[in-house]
């Protein structure tokens, strides 16, 4: 879903080209590519497949409107079409804010159009969406070879609901970036009517890291356990700096994620069932202010994490600069959590926040996952 960075004043907007294969998805997207200027556009990253490719990259168009002062940032993605790469597709699907479907005008690829429809429709209801409640518009490609259906032809077989549709030449260009606008606009609308976008920001004296779309009340629970993490590691300091205490004065250390008073902190292995011991690792070692154990630990779990999501989608290597932003953590985070996980190992400068910044990516991957 969408996601606001303060630091740069941009909502970034995951947008998703979709249809069946070999109809105009990768041209299309190559075409937005060159055509996006170089210094607002992301590199193109491609993961080929024997028949189809998935692209992705990010980039700042000039034209779209600004969302409360901040500037749209796109990311889009496109599909491998093959029926048997279907995990691929539902984890590119994962988040998707609108979605561009791409049918191919020639005749003999009518069935095509229609199956890739009723599995768009199929992988959006696991994730617990409805297709006609998300932004949508239609490609009609190839309107320059001969022989293609009409518009009102493939209208009324792939467009009941009237949904904003475009003749398009992939080849050339045509009608590409006039069917992108109109979806970044039918998006940003979207966003304001739902109240995704919440209300303005108040000024805030210390304020929290974003952490994406993780789910609702994860940033509180995050700054809850941050506050037992300063507590538990608070005699721990002490013991260091103190004398040695005698037998009758000496206490056992506070358990790992416990405040004084015996409160409880949040944990979450229940969102890992096979890996529980890992995660009361990482919170041990948060509770402990063990601040380069825990950021270690969870740039391990992260990559079993990127290993999961490669496995389900057939992919012989999870490339984290792909499967990363598909699953949520867009590129300028992920690289922030390598830059801990890096600082963590050569023994840098860590605190606190910083260990829960870099857990926190770890819980969005296994949230994303689990949608």
């Amino acid at each position: 879903m969408a996601q606001v960075n303060p630091l740069t004043r941009e909502l970034l907007v995951k947008l998703v080209y979709y249809g069946p294969g070999l109809g105009g998805k990768t041209t299309s997207l190559q075409h937005v590519h060159g055509a996006s200027p170089a210094e607002a556009r992301g590199q193109l990253v491609s993961l080929a497949t024997p028949v189809d490719r998935t692209l992705y990259f990010d980039f700042l168009p000039l034209r779209a409107r600004q969302v409360r002062g901040h500037h749209v940032r796109l990311q889009l993605f496109t599909v491998p079409g093959q029926v048997y790469f279907n995990a691929t597709r539902k984890l590119v699907l994962t988040g998707a804010d609108g979605l561009v479907f791409v049918a191919d005008s020639q005749p003999e690829r009518l069935d095509a159009n229609l199956e890739s429809l009723e599995n768009l429709a199929a992988n959006l209801a696991e994730q617990g969406r409805s297709l006609d409640a998300v932004p949508l518009v239609l490609q009609l490609n190839k309107r320059d070879l001969p022989g293609v259906l009409s518009e009102d032809e493939l209208r009324q077989a792939l467009n009941p609901r009237g949904r904003p549709q475009f003749g398009t030449v992939a080849t050339t260009g045509e009608g590409v970036i006039d069917a992108l606008d109109r979806l970044v606009d039918d998006v940003l609308d979207d966003l304001e009517a739902r109240g995704v976008l919440g209300e303005p920001e108040k000024p805030r004296h210390t304020p929290a890291p974003d952490f994406g779309p993780v789910g609702a009340g994860l940033e509180d629970a995050l700054e809850e356990q941050l506050e037992v993490a300063r507590a538990a590691s608070r005699p721990i300091v002490s013991e260091e700096l103190a004398p040695a205490p005698s037998f009758e004065a000496s206490e056992p250390p506070p358990a790992a994620g416990r405040a004084h008073g015996g409160e409880s902190a949040p944990s979450w292995t229940p969102l890992f069932p096979r890996r529980a011991a890992k995660v009361r690792a990482i919170e041990a070692a948060i509770g402990a202010g063990r601040w380069a154990e825990a950021i270690q630990a969870s740039g391990a779990l992260a990559e079993e994490l990127l290993h999961e999501a490669a496995d389900r989608a057939g992919l012989r290597e999870p490339t984290a600069a792909l499967l990363a932003p598909w699953l949520g953590v867009e590129g300028p985070r992920w690289l922030a959590f390598r830059r801990l996980v890096r600082r963590a190992r050569e023994g840098g400068p860590l605190n606190a926040r910083d260990t829960l910044t870099a857990f926190a990516v770890v819980l969005q991957l296994r949230l994303a996952l689990d949608a």
